[in-house]
C-alpha cells in the first residue's frame, strides 16, 4: 500500500474509531484513580484491548498493562501512554466527571489512554503493513515517586521484544486542538524532593531569648535557599526551588522545638542537579550553626531530566508534517515539569511531544477540560507515527 493510501485509510479508521476512543476516555475519566491504585482503570484496558485480537495482552505489575501487535519481521516501536489521576476535586460540571470524592483526571492521563488505545485499534487494522512490532504501554503511577515507568523497566517492559524506539505524548492547554508540538534534547526538567526539619529549643513566647526559635530560623533559610538560584547559579541554567510546605508548633504563645520544610528541586542539568542539592545543605548547615540549632536534611530523589533524542524527535516532526500539515505543527517549548517518560528515554531512543488540548484552564487545575476533538487526531497521528518508524527504519 502506498503511503498515501496508509494515511488516508489512518484518517478514516480514526473517525471510525472515534465514537470508542471517546467513550473509553469518559469512562476513564468519571472513574479516577490515583498513582498505583489503578485497578479498575486497568481492568478496563485490560478487558478492551482483550477482545481486539492482540498477539499479547498482559499485566506487568498489579496496575497497568500493555498489549503487543506483530507485523512483518523487523524492529520495535512502543507507544506509551499514563493512567493514573491526581488528588484534585472536580470543577468542570461535565457529565461525566469525577465520581471518585477529590480524585480527578486534572492532567489529560484519560485522553493519553483513548489516543494509546485509538492509535492500537487503528494499527490492527493495518497489521499487514507494519514491518515490525508495536508495544502500546499503558504504564501507572506517573504523578508518584518512584514513577511507574521505572517499575515497568525493572519488570522487563522494554524487553521481549527489545523496544528500538519509544514515543509518548502530553496534552498542552492553551494550543489549538490536535496541532503537536516537539522539543529536541532537554525538554523536562528532574525533580527532587527535599525534606528540612529544623531542630530548635522550645520555650515560652515571652522569653524568646531562652529558646532557639526553629520557626525564626527556618524562615531564613526559606529566604536563603532563593539566593542558590540568583547568585550561585549562571543565569542561563533554568533552576526552581520550591517551598511548598511549611510546618511549625501549635500554639499561639509557646516557641516550638522543632520546625519542618519540604519542597522541590528542578533543574534541567545533572551536574547542576547535584549541585544544587549540596549547596542546599550547606546553606541549611552555616544558618542553623549560627543559631546555635541542629537540622536533618532529606532528598527524595524524583525524575530525571527528559531528554529527547534528536534523531527521532527529528524524524517525530517530520512525520507529522507530513500526516498533519506544517500548520498543524508548533515549535514545542521547555517547561520546568517532571515527567517519568525520561526514564525510558535513558534506556533507549525516542521522543516525547506535545499535543494542544484547545482554550482550557491549565494542567493540575479542577477546571481542565480538554477539547475532546484531539483524540481521534492524536490517535491517528501517533499510529502513521509508529508505521512510518518501523516501515522506514
Amino acid at each position: 500500500m502506498l503511503k498515501a493510501e496508509i494515511k488516508n485509510k489512518i484518517l478514516k479508521l480514526s473517525a471510525a474509531y472515534s465514537k470508542e476512543m471517546i467513550e473509553l476516555r469518559r469512562r476513564i475519566h468519571i472513574n479516577p484513580e490515583t498513582a498505583f491504585n489503578e485497578f479498575e482503570t486497568t481492568k478496563l484496558l485490560y478487558n478492551s484491548l482483550n477482545k481486539k485480537g492482540f498477539d499479547k495482552v498482559n499485566r506487568i505489575t498489579d496496575t497497568g498493562v500493555f498489549a503487543l501487535l506483530n507485523g512483518n519481521k523487523g524492529k520495535c516501536v512502543a507507544l506509551r501512554a499514563d493512567i493514573d489521576a491526581l488528588p484534585i476535586t472536580e470543577n468542570t460540571g461535565l457529565k461525566f466527571a469525577s465520581k471518585n470524592p477529590g480524585i480527578m483526571h486534572a492532567c489529560g492521563h484519560d485522553a493519553h489512554s483513548a489516543m494509546v488505545y485509538g492509535a492500537a485499534l487503528i494499527l490492527k487494522e493495518l497489521k499487514k503493513e507494519l514491518n515490525g512490532s508495536v508495544k502500546f504501554i499503558f504504564q501507572p503511577a506517573e504523578e508518584k515517586n518512584p514513577g511507574g515507568a521505572s517499575v515497568l523497566i525493572k519488570n522487563g517492559i522494554l524487553k521481549n521484544p527489545k523496544v528500538d524506539a519509544i514515543f509518548g505524548q502530553h496534552i498542552l492547554p492553551g494550543k489549538p486542538a490536535g496541532k503537536v508540538g516537539f522539543y529536541p534534547g532537554v525538554m523536562m526538567a528532574s525533580q527532587d524532593e527535599i525534606y528540612i526539619t529544623i531542630k530548635g529549643k522550645a520555650g515560652h513566647g515571652a522569653k524568646p531569648q531562652s529558646a532557639i526559635d526553629p520557626i525564626v530560623i527556618a524562615s531564613q533559610v526559606v529566604l536563603a535557599l532563593q539566593t542558590i538560584v540568583s547568585r550561585n547559579t549562571d543565569p542561563y541554567e533554568p533552576i526552581v526551588i520550591t517551598i511548598g510546605r511549611f510546618a511549625g508548633g501549635t500554639i499561639n504563645n509557646v516557641i516550638p522545638d522543632t520546625a519542618k520544610l519540604s519542597g522541590t528541586v528542578r533543574t534541567l542539568n545533572e551536574k547542576l542537579r547535584r549541585n544544587t542539592l549540596k549547596l542546599i545543605e550547606r546553606t541549611i548547615k552555616g544558618i542553623t550553626q549560627a543559631a546555635g540549632a541542629g537540622y536533618e536534611f532529606r532528598v527524595s530523589p524524583g525524575y530525571p531530566e527528559l531528554d529527547n533524542s534528536i534523531a527521532e524527535t527529528a524524524f517525530a516532526q517530520n512525520t507529522a508534517r507530513e500526516f498533519l500539515g506544517k500548520e498543524n505543527v508548533f515549535i514545542g517549548e521547555r517547561f520546568m515539569f517532571a515527567e517519568d517518560f525520561a526514564y525510558y528515554l535513558k534506556k533507549c531512543p525516542g521522543s516525547f511531544y506535545w499535543i494542544g488540548a484547545g482554550n482550557t484552564s491549565g494542567l493540575h487545575t479542577s477546571t481542565l477540560n480538554l477539547d475532546e476533538k484531539l483524540i481521534p487526531q492524536g490517535a491517528a497521528f501517533m499510529a502513521f507515527l509508529a508505521l512510518n518508524y518501523l516501515n522506514q527504519y
